[in-house]
């Protein structure tokens, strides 16, 4: 298979069943649905005279299943740990970019006269009493300079 096969790319048919599968033997049906199958299984014990083909017969069933889970579970996971990490790593960046323009913006008013923004609270108007307050409060948060 080539490497751009849709079978292999990230939203390929196979990821898509991974996907479907592995929330589906995580619900409450699937559970049931084994433990049918189990007891089931058990009940026939003493038909099969609880004979060595009787035992091998769930033995290869879950050995099969679980074997062939793994591979499947293991799909999904290594999916999932991707978009983790993407996610994580977005946040990082945008993290750092505000961090970056908080840094501009404390340089910018460490510079800026007091006075100039004085004006500026005097023409809000009233309904922007949240502003404000938040501009008082970053005037109240630098000292004003001395002679």
């Amino acid at each position: 298979m080539a490497l751009n096969d849709p079978l292999l790319s990230s939203e390929g048919r196979f990821d898509r069943f991974a996907d479907r599968l592995s929330f589906a033997i995580g619900q409450p049906p699937a559970f049931v649905l084994a433990l049918f199958v189990v007891v089931a299984w058990a009940a026939t014990g003493p038909v099969a005279n609880f004979s060595d083909t009787w035992q091998l017969i769930i033995n290869t069933g879950t050995t099969v299943i679980t074997f062939l889970m793994v591979f499947l579970l293991g799909n999904a996971s290594n999916r999932i740990t991707e978009r983790q990490d993407a996610f994580m790593a977005r946040i990082l960046e945008e993290e750092h970019r505000l961090d970056s323009e908080e840094r501009l913006i404390r340089k910018l008013l460490d510079r800026m006269d007091v006075k100039h923004i004085k004006p500026i609270l005097n023409h809000l108007d009233e309904q922007d009493h949240e502003l404000q307050a938040a501009l008082e409060r970053i005037l109240q948060a630098f000292p004003k300079p001395t002679g």
